[in-house]
């Protein structure tokens, strides 16, 4: 059974087209992140681990196997869940997963990058911020989305808090998560890293992760970018049903 985890700014129907394709045998679990949704001041952690913390006492509520999949933020705090409760996860999914900042300086400048991130949703609004956040040369391929794709996806992000997007840059800005770099190859785990080849940092590092790691697969899909929820989401289904076979199979021995 499957916990997938959306992005920043995202939701859980982000992962409604890759559904479509997916076919799954259980209705997965699709829990809003900290910040996120209406009701997010009823479940704000208050720190990294403490999210992943939370996700833990979910994702022992799912069925055997448990696999959890996550996009860009999901991905990274899928990680911190893979490295605290390896037990909890017989295989995992990560599209655009970066594992953390391993030296303490470069956490710091991230960290005021967050901070300034959240001033701008605190001071003018959320409906400025999210016209600067759709402008960054991270989301370029997106631009060439089908109008109705495109409005959908403003629609999710313009659902949300300006005050609880601040507090997700606060808690799970990529400046406050640990580095998990190392966790991959302990966990033993099946995972999958995917990227799109226009996503050009986020396939490197997944192609990196797996050659350091084992049993770390990387899958780069071509003519995509950051989000392939949005941009290859028939790809990315073809890679849950993969990486489920897989951990039913290892289940089974």
């Amino acid at each position: 059974m499957w916990m997938l985890l959306h992005g920043f700014t995202g939701a859980p129907q982000s992962w409604d087209a890759v559904l479509q394709h997916a076919n799954l045998d259980a209705r997965p679990l699709r829990p809003e992140l900290t910040g996120h949704g209406e009701s997010w001041r009823e479940r704000s952690a208050e720190s990294f681990d403490e999210e992943v913390g939370r996700l833990a006492v979910l994702a022992a509520t799912l069925e055997r196997p448990r696999c959890i999949a996550g996009y860009s933020l999901g991905a990274r705090v899928a990680l911190g869940l893979l490295g605290a409760h390896p037990e909890l996860v017989d295989a995992a999914l990560l599209i655009g997963v970066h594992p953390g900042l391993e030296e303490e300086r470069e956490r710091i400048e991230r960290r005021e990058l967050d901070a300034r991130r959240a001033r701008a949703l605190r001071s003018a609004g959320l409906e400025a911020f999210i016209s600067e956040w759709e402008a960054l040369p991270i989301f370029e391929s997106q631009r060439e989305l089908p109008d109705s794709v495109a409005k959908r996806q403003r629609e999710l992000r313009r659902s949300h808090d300006a005050e609880g997007l601040a507090a997700s840059l606060d808690v799970l800005g990529l400046g406050a998560m640990p580095y998990f770099g190392r966790n991959l190859s302990q966990s033993g785990k099946s995972i999958t890293l995917m990227a799109g080849a226009r996503d050009a940092k986020f396939a490197s590092i997944a192609a990196a992760l797996a050659s350091r790691h084992d049993p770390v697969d990387a899958v780069v899909v071509d003519g995509a970018g950051h989000n392939l929820l949005l941009e290859a989401p028939a790809r990315v289904a073809t890679e849950l049903r993969r990486a489920e076979a897989r951990a039913r199979m290892w289940s089974e021995q």
